[in-house]
């Protein structure tokens, strides 16, 4: 009798990529919304909110706005349109080309999995307010949305669908052939007409009240040739660097700007793990008062409390699910003066316990 081959390990890989306050977040996805709305008959409306954001309408055409903007813009349009569905049909009319050099880039992969890497490692160009967890197992690819933002619930299905619903184009646009997505977790309750919507605009099994919001593939599918390929796997190489050196350039020159706060104050939380800076600190390294640290913050939508709250959120996730820590290794690196106050602030930060993280093997 043969013996069976061991199961693989799931793997999985984390992007902390959540934008917020002044750090730019690419203008196309409000452009996008606002154009298909403006379509369905609701221009005057799209001009007062963009005028209430502070917005021109040429200011949608460039590569960034600031994250506070796009997510009040999203505020917006879920208030006003929050029936399920709405972000499907707009990620229905995504192209590429409204990537700009990251589209070229995509469309230079020579299958779905490497157009999949290269939109990952360059996710500055096409935005998230969360992180981003791939698990990998023998069989299937789960991509999952990581909340370490505390987004309303509303938003936070909107982005589920622009994600979910724009790969699907995205890849058919790229392979000529149509995503087989296997599963869709929702964390919303859905009611029957809902559920069917969902079912209907994904083609396959959707579960609510989940644990994540999340989409299931095959693994093969990461394997699908681009169809759209012109050229040799070598020339296709060669302009792939070009377009990626080219990329690195356009965002040097869009740092030319003076730094987004909200980048400085990660990177020093970032780098004090486990002895993490007061505000006061933070304030005096920067260069001026508390109290204009505050004011700067809050008129981001933001706070100093805030921001470290998702800094640790984020080093916790990622010692959870990464190196499958225990609570009591987690709350020393952390800082935490033990493990029931790292617990508690965990329970604070995500509305869960540790334990609801963890990835079963």
């Amino acid at each position: 009798m043969t013996p069976k081959r061991p199961l693989q390990k799931k793997r999985i890989a984390l992007n902390q990529i959540a934008s917020s306050g002044d750090q730019k977040y690419p203008a196309f996805e409000l452009r996008l919304i606002f154009s298909y709305l403006t379509a369905q008959g609701f221009g005057d409306w799209c001009r007062v909110q963009m005028a209430a954001l502070g917005l021109q309408s040429e200011g949608l055409e460039q590569p960034f706005i600031n994250a506070y903007q796009a997510l009040d813009g999203l505020a917006r349009v879920t208030e006003r349109f929050p029936h399920v569905g709405l972000g499907c049909d707009v990620a229905k009319t995504y192209r590429l080309c409204d990537l700009g050099s990251i589209g070229a880039c995509i469309r230079s992969a020579s299958t779905l999995g490497e157009a999949f890497e290269i939109s990952q490692a360059y996710y500055d160009w096409i935005g998230s307010f969360t992180d981003i967890a791939n698990i990998y197992d023998e069989h299937t690819f789960t991509n999952r949305l990581v909340d370490v933002s505390k987004l309303d619930a509303r938003i936070l299905s909107l982005l589920f669908e622009l994600t979910v619903m724009g790969m699907m184009v995205f890849s058919e646009e790229l392979s000529g052939q149509p995503l087989d997505i296997k599963m869709i977790r929702v964390t919303a309750s859905l009611t029957a007409a809902e559920k069917k919507r969902y079912q209907d605009l994904f083609k396959c099994e959707v579960e609510e009240r989940a644990k994540f919001n999340e989409w299931v593939i095959d693994l093969s599918s990461l394997a699908i040739p681009i169809s759209t390929a012109l050229h040799s796997p070598e020339e296709t190489a060669r302009k792939l660097k070009l377009l990626l050196e080219e990329l690195s350039h356009q965002q040097r020159d869009e740092g030319n700007h003076e730094p987004a706060l909200v980048d400085d104050i990660n990177c020093i939380l970032k780098g004090s793990q486990g002895d993490f800076p007061d505000p006061d600190m933070i304030s005096h390294a920067l260069g001026f008062s508390s109290r204009t640290l505050r004011r700067r913050l809050s008129k981001m939508g933001t706070s100093f409390s805030a921001l470290i709250d998702k800094v640790r959120c984020q080093l916790a996730i990622n010692l959870i699910q990464h190196q499958n820590l225990s609570n009591e290794s987690i709350a020393e690196e952390l800082g935490c003066s033990d493990t029931v106050n790292f617990y508690h602030a965990f329970k604070k930060w995500t509305g869960h316990t540790p334990n609801y993280y963890r990835i079963d093997d």
